[in-house]
């Protein structure tokens, strides 16, 4: 994909890649709830691994939120600029990976003990959080690749690249099923590994090590200090999930993995939405800040948001209103009995207070990283998780898992609430009155798109997946057809993006 692509192809592009994604990481964590359930063995595992792989999203993040905002500047300067910014940003994520991965398997028990207590770290445990420690450094060095290659427009190889964590780790499970955790793991492992070598071998990283810099290229400096607010701001948000992993002794059994469970689903529609069109956005939103083009940057913020507004209200509303049926259609299966549907819905609700809020806040946040407001953000991050962690604590010993679920919806809600103030009023970049009629006309179709299924079925009390599958599909069909008749351009146009990337003979009539 070259520069002039649009950000609509890109993440329709993305949108695809991660739908594969994320239905190979749905069938994981089906194979999961099937073999595992909510047992306690389960629960060490992912307490396990959670350190490890916050520390993997935190190096995506960084590079993404760094690298490729800073690239378009290097880029004016010339190509030699932009090699050895780009030669000495991969040496430092090399040096980070080796340091990082020492610290992690040097300081293992007492890392484990934080989470677990003395009592329960066992040699599994320590292997576990042994063998998710050594995907560290190839993630970090990943996380790098990802994002050069998201420079070069190239989002497709890495969105390939990552099919491979989920499928080495569903074959496992197919294998070992439910006999030893740790093959569980070492697959992962392994697919970390097959997915660094995709990467090198794609981004073709060495080639530049063959570029000979001049000294005024070599004198340009290669880090620019926002990197140290970044990093601090990927390592404070990824305080949600090690917050709530520390409160496992104060929960129902079971608690942490029907918080696992539900955020599943919770991250889903982020994942393939929101990371799709922010993701494929940040280039572009750059090349615009770079040259000073605030009306068409303006625009196209606005149209993300109300975009994804368009796309995540009626998703929020079928978790909320039928979240019981979402979570029994995904796991109920095997291990995962009735009492774990129940368990993980009602957890599910009350992340699902803040969806829609949380995925606008997937766009703010970038407009932060394209303007270097890098302290702003780090400010607001603060106080968001300064928020979540005193009401973990407030909340957990009243409504268990719950509590911990309303903390971070709470504390999404406020990190959307203050950045849309912030950037309204800064940088006067959103068209606000654009986005609150749509966004007001769009809750008012999904209510009433609800309402008329509710009143539909009210007399019939099917209970089968099946069933509950018509009254999902039904609604979301009201919901469309209800912003088709209105003849609503932000939906008219993700169609038409959509038909781009059919076939001819089936986006238009032969003549």
């Amino acid at each position: 994909m070259n520069k002039t692509s649009s950000i609509g192809s890109a993440t329709i592009i993305l949108t695809i890649f991660g739908l594969l994604g994320k239905a190979t990481g749905f069938f994981r964590e089906v194979l999961f709830a099937n073999y595992f359930g909510i047992s306690r063995e389960y629960e060490f595992y992912l307490v396990a691994s959670v350190l490890p792989i916050t520390l993997n999203s935190i190096a995506l993040y960084i590079y993404q939120n760094y690298f490729v905002p800073a690239y378009p500047k290097r880029e004016i300067l010339g190509h030699e600029y932009l090699a050895d910014f780009s030669k000495k940003t991969f040496l430092n994520s090399l040096s980070i990976a080796l340091f990082t991965a020492s610290i992690l398997i040097l300081f293992r028990t007492p890392i484990l003990k934080i989470y677990l207590g003395s009592e329960l770290v066992s040699d599994k445990t320590e292997i576990l959080f042994v063998i998710f420690s050594l995907t560290v450094p190839l993630s970090i060095v990943s996380g790098f690749l990802i994002a050069y290659l998201q420079t070069q427009f190239n989002f497709k190889s890495p969105a390939i690249a990552a099919l491979s964590l989920n499928i080495f780790t569903i074959l496992a499970l197919l294998i070992f099923k439910e006999t030893n955790i740790i093959y569980i793991a070492t697959a992962y492992f392994l697919g970390v590994v097959f997915q660094t070598i995709i990467l090198i071998k794609v981004s073709r990283i060495f080639n530049l090590f063959r570029i000979k810099l001049t000294k005024a290229s070599v004198k340009f400096k290669s880090i620019d200090p926002s990197i140290l607010w970044i990093l601090l701001i990927e390592v404070m948000g990824q305080f949600y999930i090690l917050s709530d992993r520390y409160f496992l002794s104060r929960v129902d059994e079971g608690g942490i993995a029907a918080i696992n469970y539900s955020l599943t689903i919770f991250l889903l529609p982020i994942s393939i939405i929101t990371i799709s069109i922010s993701t494929a956005a940040l280039p572009k939103f750059s090349q615009l800040a770079a040259s000073n083009s605030k009306s068409e940057l303006k625009e196209k913020i606005t149209t993300a948001l109300v975009s994804i507004s368009l796309l995540f209200i009626p998703i929020n509303l079928i978790f909320i209103f039928w979240g019981k049926e979402v979570v029994r259609i995904f796991y109920e299966r095997g291990n995962f009995t009735f009492t774990s549907t129940q368990l993980t819905s009602d957890v599910l609700f009350y992340f699902s207070l803040s969806l829609v809020f949380y995925s606008l806040y997937g766009i703010l946040n970038k407009i932060f990283y394209v303007f270097g407001k890098v302290k702003t953000l780090f400010v607001i991050t603060v106080l968001g998780i300064a928020l979540k962690i005193a009401l973990n604590f407030i909340l957990v010993d009243s409504f268990k898992q719950n509590g911990l679920a309303i903390s971070t919806s709470l504390s999404y809600i406020f990190f959307f609430i203050l950045s849309l103030i912030i950037i309204h009023s800064m940088l006067k970049l959103i068209g606000f009155r654009t986005f609150l009629i749509k966004f007001t006309s769009y809750l008012l179709n999904g209510l009433f798109s609800f309402l008329i299924v509710k009143i539909l079925f009210t007399l019939v009390t099917i209970d089968t997946i099946l069933f509950d599958l018509i009254k999902i599909t039904l609604f979301l069909l009201i919901y469309y057809i209800n912003n088709q008749v209105v003849d609503d351009i932000y939906q008219l146009e993700i169609q038409k993006e959509l038909l781009r990337f059919l076939p001819k003979k089936f986006s238009k009539r032969e003549i």
